[in-house]
């Protein structure tokens, strides 16, 4: 029988699984995915029968409870061990759901995804404690926007979530060997570094609206620039209390300002922390159509959305 890790595709996903296999010493089949997605990979891996089944980063999505629940049912029914590890933020009763669906839930707020691993997984005697305690300080500094390790600028830039997963994968084997950093490492946040200096001396289009006393910017997504920095960027030049980064697959990213913003994300299906969350929307293909010669289509679209939420 198989093990299976599913994990975020961000770069506290990726070093949270490798994290878990450098303190577990063994192999796994490894898939990222997203929060709208997890229900349809996680339902795939039960058919596979898997002995194991680890899951990092990623948080239920409103809409999905139920059949995610069902699914953790069907694994432990099969004598499939479910263990989940996360730091976003959970309601009581998805909690209650997936604990007596039979799996092993911790969900830790006060610290990242990979932080979470290296609280609750107990390690051989063998690892190394400094590494370890790296690890969780850079990619928490990234992940949660502190920055306050000198690694965490570098890590928010190693992994992307528009990154092949040959890449995410490439991250995976070299951390969970017990490196904390190499020279392709380098050699990518250097040339991501330059690329985002390129794309953000470019005008960009942001569609600016108040709705209720807040605040709102909505731009388009760009490759070559992490939501975080974008979100950050439309933020200050829009001077919005709360951001969206939208692309046109539906996939909208909120950042905030002392908004809750996690509150939008779980009413349109998604879910988060309070000052960044998530969700997945359906785009008519009229709107997609229109947003090709007109990006002002989609973003007037997102926008009558989160009017609709505030």
């Amino acid at each position: 029988m198989l093990s299976y890790l599913i994990t975020h595709t961000d770069i506290d996903g990726v070093a949270a699984a490798a994290l878990y296999t450098y303190l577990t010493r063994s192999s796994y089949n490894i898939i990222f995915a997203e929060p709208h997605d997890l229900h349809k990979v996680l339902y795939k891996v039960y058919r596979k029968r898997p002995k194991l089944v680890a899951i990092f980063d990623l948080g239920l999505n409103a809409n999905h409870v139920d059949f995610v629940a069902g699914v953790v049912e069907l694994l432990s029914s099969k004598n499939s061990n479910v263990i989940w590890f996360d730091h976003h933020v959970w309601n009581d009763e998805w909690i209650n759901r997936i604990v007596e669906s039979g799996a092993k839930l911790f969900v830790d707020r006060s610290t990242c995804a990979t932080g979470v691993v290296a609280k609750y997984v107990s390690g051989e005697e063998s690892v190394d404690k400094e590494f370890i305690d790296e690890l969780v300080a850079g990619v928490c500094g990234a992940d949660l926007w502190r920055f306050d390790h000198s690694l965490s600028p570098f890590f928010m830039r190693l992994v992307r979530r528009g990154d092949s997963n040959d890449w995410r994968l490439y991250v995976y084997n070299v951390i969970s060997k017990g490196v904390l950093w190499c020279d392709d490492f380098e050699k990518k946040v250097v040339e991501r570094i330059e690329e985002e200096i390129k794309e953000l001396s470019k005008d960009m289009r942001i569609r600016v609206f108040e709705t209720n006393g807040v605040r709102v910017g909505i731009a388009l997504k760009n490759q070559r620039v992490e939501n975080s920095i974008l979100a950050s960027r439309v933020m200050s030049i829009s001077n919005a209390d709360i951001v969206a980064i939208v692309d046109r697959s539906g996939k909208i990213s909120l950042r905030s300002r002392g908004f809750d913003v996690r509150s939008i994300a779980v009413a349109l299906g998604g879910g988060g922390h309070r000052a960044a969350a998530g969700a997945k929307i359906d785009i008519p293909l009229h709107v997609k159509l229109l947003s090709i010669f007109n990006e002002n289509a989609i973003l007037e679209y997102v926008e009558n959305i989160i009017k609709s939420h505030i």
